[in-house]
């Protein structure tokens, strides 16, 4: 499903985001796959959603941008951000564990 003009979708992430639901993978994606397909067959030209969880920005991307061929921009605390650049981001919370657990007692 090609649009006739470029939809912008803005996908707001990082740690000034307050806390996005649903917060399991498997229903983030569902969730983003709806409202992709609803901003497809919107009237508006902009939109604007919060996520914090990697398996969502990556529907935002396979789905959004390379499906339905949305204009989809990333924020990290309001910076503008590319894809790798979020999921990088993201990647710090698993970073942490690591250095938590091989942290000595």
């Amino acid at each position: 499903m090609k649009p006739s003009k470029i939809k912008t979708v803005k996908v707001m992430t990082g740690t000034d985001i307050p806390f996005c639901s649903p917060s399991h993978p498997y229903t983030v994606a569902v969730q983003i796959k709806r409202v992709l397909d609803r901003i497809a067959r919107s009237a508006d030209m902009e939109f604007e959603f919060n996520c914090n969880i990697p398996t969502g920005i990556k529907m935002f991307e396979a789905y959004g941008r390379q499906k339905l061929m949305l204009d989809i921009q990333y924020y990290i605390n309001g910076t503008q951000a590319s894809f790798d650049d979020v999921i990088s981001d993201m990647m710090r919370g698993e970073d942490f564990v690591k250095q938590v657990n091989e942290e000595k007692e």
